[in-house]
Formats: structure tokens, C-alpha cells, sequence
């Protein structure tokens, strides 16, 4: 059993929250480490739902053992960054709502280093991700109380939606947690029914119909049926999420690194060189995709 909290560990999470919400976070929430995780994710990559997503198999203990991350670990706090709701489109296509700005790994980086920081301070010791380690994000943010898994897959928060990052630092101290609230998606499934190639059932996101996986993760070549489906989508994939009654609320402030930038509206991007291709993307998301791929979505965008 995890040790009750302290009132230095209540004064940590004070201070972090306070300093969070100075970075531009929009919220915090903290959940025990040793929350037990369930069948769930084993279930999902033993029904091969990651399509060529290996990685996610080789980090599963990790992902399911906090501690094999960070040794002595007693909480996951995870923290919200919001992102532009606006559709903006380029002029071949569209790119999904989280890559339209800078690459938010490295806006959220030095961030979260801060956070670190102000932890320590309470004698805690930390590590710090932005999507970018083994750690089940959406279920700890769930397990924090800052919303329910929604049956897009996605963390929905009652004031916020869906239209975040998520980002979290496990931390030695024994930081007060979160309770969790129940899920408000009730009879709805406006974002099955929204997913162009079928990919969403009860919760569940089977990557190999899904159009942001084959836009963006996919090591093969996309089959004629999900081409089929593309529809605008030259890099991801925001239908759930559009259609989701929860993103209906009044858009917050989005930090304006996360904008489409003007250039990138009217670029050619739909044969980019390499040179090209690292001039338009070069402190994008879309970087890491490479020309190539790029070029991959553009043609199977404009198939008749």
C-alpha cells in the first residue's frame, strides 16, 4: 500500500499546480503508480490492434510497471496542454489539430524540466515525458480524475474535451491523488460512427483501419480500402474528435507556438524534395514522418 500523503508532499503538489499552471499547463492530476492497469493494453497489442507499431510490444512491461521506469516511483502525475480546435488546412490537404504548430515534445520538454525542478526542491526525484516514454498516459489521467477513456480511445474531460496533450512526471513523492470519475459518453457513439475506415469500437482503436495511424506510424504501404477512405487527410486524423459533443465547449487559449503558421497554409506539399520537406517542417511533429511517407499520403489523397 502506497504511504498516505504528507502535508510537505500537499504543499509539493500545491506548488507544482501553481507552477504548472504559470507554464501554460491547463491542469494536473496525480494517480498512484501501483494503480492497477487490468487486461486491457495486453488484450489490444495480443489481438495485433498496434498494426506495425513493435515498439509498443518490446516497452509493455514497462508500460504496465512504472517502476522499471523510475525505481521507487509512488505517483504519476500527468498534466494537460491544449491545442488549436480550429480546422485549419493546407492547400493539398488536412493535418490533424496536434501537428498543425511546433513539434510539442519540444515545447513541452523544457517544461516540464521546471516542473522537475520544483519537485525536487521537496526532496523527490523524477522523470519527465511528453509522449515520449513508456507510460500509459490516457489511463493514469483517467485514474487522476481529469477525465474518463471515451469511446474514441481518447481522455474526455468535462470542461476540455479531447483537444489536449498529455504529458508525466513520475515522481518518488507521495503526492495527495486524484479521484477518478465515472465515464459521461452515455448511449452516444457519434465518433464510431464518424470514423472514416471503422476503426473505433467501445473504447477500442484498432490502429490497422485507423487513417492517423496509416498517415503517420505505418511502416507499409497503405491498402486501396483505407485510401478509399482518406477523404482530406493528408497527415492524421481528427474526425472522432469533430464529432465528439464534448469538444463542443468554448475553445481555451492556445499557446500560439501550436498554430499553423501562414507559409504553411498555401505550401505545396503534396510532392515536397527533401530540401523542401525539411524547410516547411523543420520544428514540426511532421518532421519525423520524412519526405517520403509525406509523398505517400499526398498520392493515395489525390487517387481517383
Amino acid at each position: 500500500m502506497s504511504p498516505l500523503p504528507s502535508p510537505d508532499a500537499a504543499a509539493a503538489l500545491q506548488a507544482l499546480r501553481y507552477a504548472a499552471a504559470q507554464l501554460g499547463f491547463s491542469a494536473a492530476g496525480v494517480a498512484p503508480a501501483d494503480a492497477d492497469q487490468g487486461d486491457r493494453l495486453p488484450r489490444w497489442l495480443e489481438e495485433g490492434c498496434h498494426g506495425d507499431m513493435e515498439w509498443m510490444l518490446r516497452h509493455l512491461p514497462a508500460r504496465l510497471n512504472p517502476q522499471l521506469v523510475l525505481p521507487g516511483v509512488q505517483r504519476v502525475v500527468i498534466l494537460t496542454y491544449e491545442y488549436a480546435r480550429a480546422d485549419a488546412r493546407t492547400a493539398p490537404g488536412g493535418i490533424a489539430r496536434y501537428a498543425q504548430g511546433e513539434d510539442y515534445h519540444k515545447l513541452l520538454a523544457p517544461k516540464l524540466a521546471d516542473l522537475d525542478e520544483t519537485l525536487q526542491w521537496y526532496g523527490g526525484q523524477q522523470r519527465c515525458f511528453a509522449d515520449s516514454g513508456p507510460v500509459s498516459e490516457r489511463f493514469f489521467a483517467a485514474r487522476a480524475g481529469l477525465g474518463w477513456i471515451g469511446r474514441n480511445g481518447l481522455l474526455i474531460r468535462p470542461r476540455g474535451g479531447s483537444y489536449c496533450f498529455l504529458a508525466c512526471i513520475l515522481t518518488t513523492l507521495p503526492l495527495p491523488v486524484g479521484e477518478p470519475m465515472r465515464p459521461h459518453c452515455g448511449k452516444c457513439r457519434r465518433c464510431e460512427q464518424a470514423c472514416p475506415a471503422g476503426a473505433l469500437r467501445e473504447g477500442r482503436c484498432d490502429a490497422r483501419r485507423c487513417l492517423a495511424y496509416w498517415t503517420i506510424e505505418a511502416k507499409s504501404p497503405m491498402p486501396p480500402d483505407i485510401a478509399a477512405a482518406l477523404g482530406n487527410n493528408l497527415y492524421g486524423c481528427d474526425a472522432c474528435q469533430a464529432a465528439c459533443p464534448w469538444n463542443r465547449t468554448p475553445a481555451p487559449r492556445v499557446d500560439p507556438h501550436l498554430l499553423m503558421p501562414a507559409p504553411l497554409r498555401t505550401a505545396d506539399l503534396s510532392h515536397p524534395d527533401d530540401a523542401a520537406f525539411a524547410a516547411a517542417f523543420a520544428a514540426s511533429p511532421i518532421r519525423r514522418i520524412g519526405p517520403a511517407h509525406l509523398r505517400a499520403n499526398a498520392a493515395a489523397l489525390h487517387r481517383e
